[in-house]
């Protein structure tokens, strides 16, 4: 009965609280939907961007968060997120050379629907690190 009350009363906290999280390893159908349900939009086919037996113009590889302060890459492999890589919109808008440089490979992003922040985890090494960045 204790355990009951103590989740009912944890109920409003946890509902006021919604992150969106996507990672590798996610089936890439449910991280397509899910980043569209919360305003990404696809920008591959303005990049210049050719597929391995001449594909153009790509479809669903970046994406860029209309209320985030982010764009991601997304690399699939048999229906699942393989890789995927972040930056943030002033980055991404930068020259090429630029952008490599600040690439980040993570394994998840998180978005904070109430505050319209963004957490991301990579490993390196062993180390997990986290960044949070807000739109801008």
């Amino acid at each position: 009965m204790r355990i009951l009350i103590a989740l009912f009363l944890l109920l409003p906290h946890a509902a006021l609280a919604e992150e969106v999280r996507i990672a590798v390893g996610q089936s890439r159908d449910e991280v397509i939907a899910l980043i569209q349900k919360h305003g990404a939009t696809d920008i591959t086919p303005g990049m210049e961007i050719v597929g391995p037996k001449g594909e153009w113009p790509l479809q669903g590889i970046y994406w860029e968060f209309r209320d985030y302060d982010a764009i991601i890459a997304l690399t699939p492999k048999d229906g699942k997120i393989t890789a995927m890589t972040y930056w943030t919109k002033k980055d991404f808008d930068e020259s090429k050379s630029h952008r490599a440089k600040a690439e980040q490979g993570v394994t998840t992003l998180k978005l904070d629907t109430k505050t319209k922040g963004v957490s991301i985890e990579k490993k390196k090494g062993r180390t997990l690190t986290t960044r949070s960045t807000k739109a801008a």
